[in-house]
């Protein structure tokens, strides 16, 4: 009796500890990530900018939807002319013409872009604020992008395959 006692704590633990509920937001190397949203509020607020916010933590502002008819989907092959910056200003890189980066799917970018670009159509221009954790995380790249950096990236929509 005291052994079936003790397997059935034991799997009630477990399935309580399967149903707490975890914050939807990542911890970010040991930050939480909300402190992110109050970074880009603060950006946003000095800038006189204004944003939607996705359930996901991405920032938005839709300069131009686009042709309403033309939504890119995970598996499409956007052509883009892209701005992306630090909050600091720094920009970090930059199209002068639309590039398909070689032909990558959408799900092949980070999902900031993947949540952003199908807000708007073909035609259409998005400005992203960019939590780490939709962009390069704790990671960075190289001496490029610092590990935990919010991006600003603004977008044009020019084509999709």
């Amino acid at each position: 009796m005291n052994r079936a006692l003790r397997i059935l704590m034991t799997g009630l633990l477990v399935l309580l500890a399967a149903c707490t509920k975890k914050s939807s937001i990542p911890a970010i190397q040991g930050r939480d990530a909300s402190i992110y949203d109050d970074e880009i509020i603060t950006y946003l607020r000095a800038n006189n900018l204004s944003a939607e916010k996705d359930p996901s933590g991405l920032y938005y502002k839709v300069l131009e939807y686009g042709d309403s008819t033309n939504y890119a989907r995970a598996t499409s092959v956007p052509s883009l002319i892209y701005n992306t910056q630090l909050l600091s200003g720094e920009v970090i890189g930059s199209s002068f013409d639309a590039t398909d980066f070689d032909g990558r799917q959408l799900m092949n970018h980070i999902p900031g872009w993947q949540i952003g670009l199908q807000k708007i159509t073909k035609g259409g221009r998005i400005k992203l604020y960019i939590p780490p954790h939709l962009a390069f995380g704790p990671v960075g790249i190289d001496n490029l992008i610092p590990p935990n950096a919010v991006l600003l990236c603004e977008l044009e929509l020019v084509d999709l395959k």
